[in-house]
């Protein structure tokens, strides 16, 4: 495999997992302020009501992982059509390395870099990593979306300064951290113990945009049997929200079919 399609699929691999396998967290230290009781209905009403429902999303990002066999940052311009596309591009010391291209039963890769271009399947990622794939929980995980498995079982409580959502399907364990009002996403995370998978992703530096509050600062820590431990670091720029934008892929005759 090629270092670039390490990097797109490190990246595509980190964003659906992010929905389906994640770790117990360490609780972030208590401070001096103390919460009102609110019900869980309450709460899953906020946590919804932060989500993100918009058109288009497009943001540069940086991304610094650490572990899974690819130890170098790099750089990539994300764009998001909701229901219909997820476009990116990588760069490497300000030159592309090459785009990826997802649409709800495909993935296409153009790795610049050795001049192959990929189509696939969305289910090569399932078969790939032996991991779970779907277009819509990669597209809510771009956009900072929570993503609620189970409504019905969920139970929550409350600490000294946040609230803890929790829920147990009959595969994974989730938990949801939020904030004091307005009830923002710091903390998901999700064990799952029967495939021995966990993943935990810290949002923060929340900033307005529109109407909107969007987390600029992803911390990331994954650990499976597939692809061991490691971490990354997603620090969002230039983010823009229902501003349509164009995601060009068009293939040389150059190019090789991987």
């Amino acid at each position: 495999m090629t270092e670039f399609n390490r990097i797109v699929n490190l990246g595509i691999l980190t964003m659906f997992v992010v929905a389906l396998i994640f770790p117990a967290c360490k609780a972030k230290k208590d401070a001096s302020s103390n919460l009102k009781r609110k019900s869980t209905s309450f709460l899953v009403e906020k946590l919804k009501g932060n989500q993100i429902k918009a058109d288009w999303f497009s943001a540069k990002a940086r991304i610094v992982p650490s572990g899974f066999g690819v130890g170098m940052t790099v750089s990539a311009n994300i764009r998001v059509h909701r229901d219909t596309a997820i476009w990116m591009n990588v760069s490497k010391i300000g030159l592309e390395a090459g785009r990826a291209l997802i649409r709800p039963d495909s993935v296409f890769i153009l790795d610049r870099l050795s001049r192959i271009y990929y189509a696939r399947p969305i289910a090569y990622v399932e078969s790939e990593f032996n991991l779970p794939a779907d277009f819509n929980l990669l597209q809510e995980m771009i956009l900072g979306n929570a993503i609620l498995l189970n409504e019905n079982k969920i139970n929550s409580k409350k600490l000294t300064n946040r609230y803890i959502l929790t829920a147990n399907d009959d595969d994974y364990q989730t938990e949801y951290r939020l904030g004091a009002s307005p009830y923002l996403l710091e903390e998901m995370t999700v064990n799952d113990e029967t495939n021995q998978r966990n993943f935990t992703i810290d949002f923060d530096e929340y900033k307005k945009v529109n109407q909107y509050n969007f987390s600029h600062r992803r911390d990331i820590k994954l650990s499976s049997q597939e692809t061991g431990d490691g971490t990354i670091k997603i620090n969002f720029s230039k983010v823009e929200i229902d501003v349509p934008k164009s995601m060009p892929f068009s293939v040389s005759s150059r190019y090789e079919r991987g």
